[in-house]
């Protein structure tokens, strides 16, 4: 199948320019709406122009082995794009000898590529870009995969999230997700801080989080510079 020419639509341009102009943006954009042809314009402009030596692109598995390479086969301008698996057998040897534009992993990776990288200074490290594909998967502060990207985001130049539902079970989900962006000087280092600041606890035990009167407002104004939300209508 031939490569189609990418001509995004103006919506697009919008996203791409924000993810050019900032060093972190968050596509908070519906599905369907191209977050991985937006993300990989951005790409593309920002290798052309030598602001990225290679890009690590954390996703769940089926976006990793399909949607990503299917976006770059599809697209005329993307073909040019070489990317690697740091999943399976083989991911050692496609961190270490690869030479690709795209690492792509899953989050249950993470962990693992944590530990490799600990012993290695940033400079040597293949990539210097990251985009969390479905950044829900790191909402949870206290998961094992948030923690270890924590150790290791902020080495990053540029970081990006991608998700078209950043709050599946309200507010308390932006929390790992923001982190990613700006290593907590929005929300709050800590989930504690975030918690009560914006939350109060309710329930049995205390173990319920509610967000006070005007927390939707507040949070949605700090975060408002990081962040594109977009919708199908």
């Amino acid at each position: 199948m031939l490569a189609k020419k990418y001509a995004p639509h103006e919506y697009q341009k919008t996203a791409i320019k924000l993810m050019i102009s900032q060093a972190a943006a968050g596509m908070l954009l519906d599905p369907g709406l191209g977050k991985t042809s937006i993300s990989l314009g951005a790409l593309n402009i920002l290798k052309l122009k030598k602001l990225t030596k290679g890009v690590l692109v954390i996703a769940p598995l089926r976006a990793a082995y399909n949607v990503w390479p299917d976006e770059i086969a599809k697209w005329a301008e993307f073909n040019h794009f070489s990317y690697t698996m740091l999943h399976g057998p083989d991911k050692l040897w496609s961190l270490n000898e690869a030479d690709a534009d795209l690492y792509i992993m899953n989050p249950e990776g993470v962990p693992w590529l944590a530990a490799q990288l600990a012993s290695r200074r940033p400079e040597t490290w293949p990539f210097d870009v990251l985009i969390v594909d479905e950044s829900t998967k790191f909402k949870t502060s206290s998961s094992q995969r948030f923690k270890a990207l924590r150790s290791f985001v902020g080495k990053f130049k540029r970081r990006y999230i991608l998700t078209g539902t950043p709050t599946p079970n309200g507010l308390l989900d932006l929390f790992g997700q923001i982190f990613i962006l700006d290593l907590g000087n929005t929300l709050g280092r800590y989930i504690t801080q975030y918690k009560n600041e914006y939350f109060y606890s309710s329930g049995w035990g205390g173990f319920t989080w509610v967000p006070r009167i005007n927390a939707m407002k507040e949070i949605t104004e700090k975060i408002a510079p990081l962040i594109l939300r977009m919708r199908h209508e």
